[in-house]
C-alpha cells in the first residue's frame, strides 16, 4: 500500500480565502474587462475605415464600451476607502478617467507619464494575500493603459512637455491622484 504524503503546505490552499473584495477592488476587476473592451473597440475602429456607414456599429460599440469604462470610474471614485489597497486603485481608476476624458494628445501623453514619474502612488507597497492580489489587478490595469496609449486617437509621437515640466506634471497630478 502506498502511504500517502502532503507535500503542499498547509496554508497555501488557504490564499484564495485571505482575499476578500472591497467594494473598489470589485469595481477594478470589472474596470479592468471593460477597459480591454474598449482598447479592442478602438482597435477595431483603427483598422476599418471609421466614416463608412457599414463600420457604423462599431463606433455605437465603441462608445458603449467608453460610457462603461467612465461609469465603472465614477462608481470606484465614489466608493469609499476600506483598506490601504484600495488607495492606488482608485489613483489608477482617476487617473484612467482623465486619459479617457483628456481633450488632446498632449493632456493625454501628459497624463500617461504619471504611470512612470509617480510610480509610487499607483502602486500597491503593502504585504499579503490582498496587496498581492491588488498590484495583479494594477498591473493589468497599466498594461491596458499603455495599450490604450498605443491607439492613434491617443498617441502623439511629437507632443512633449509644453512649458515648464514640473508645472506640467502637478497640475493633472492633484486632479488625477488625490486620494
Amino acid at each position: 500500500m502506498a502511504t500517502p504524503l502532503n507535500i503542499t503546505p498547509l496554508r497555501a490552499a488557504k490564499a484564495r480565502d485571505l482575499f476578500v473584495h472591497s467594494a473598489i477592488s470589485r469595481s477594478f476587476t470589472q474596470l479592468n474587462t471593460a477597459l480591454a473592451h474598449y482598447v479592442e473597440c478602438e482597435r477595431d475602429i483603427e483598422h476599418a475605415d471609421s466614416f463608412d456607414p457599414a463600420f457604423l456599429s462599431w463606433t455605437v460599440d465603441a462608445e458603449h464600451a467608453r460610457t462603461q469604462v467612465l461609469w465603472l470610474v465614477d462608481r470606484i471614485t465614489g466608493a469609499g476607502i476600506e483598506r490601504p489597497e484600495d488607495l492606488p486603485l482608485r489613483r489608477s481608476a482617476r487617473l484612467l478617467g482623465a486619459l479617457v476624458e483628456s481633450g488632446s494628445e498632449s493632456a493625454f501623453t501628459a497624463l500617461h507619464r504619471l504611470l512612470g514619474s509617480h510610480a509610487h502612488l499607483f502602486a500597491c507597497l503593502q504585504h499579503g494575500a490582498v496587496a498581492t492580489r491588488t498590484r495583479q489587478m494594477l498591473e493589468t490595469c497599466h498594461g491596458l493603459l499603455d495599450a490604450l496609449a498605443d491607439l492613434e486617437e491617443f498617441n502623439d509621437a511629437a507632443a512633449g512637455p509644453a512649458g515648464d515640466p514640473v508645472m506640467r506634471a502637478q497640475l493633472p497630478l492633484t486632479a488625477a491622484c488625490a486620494p
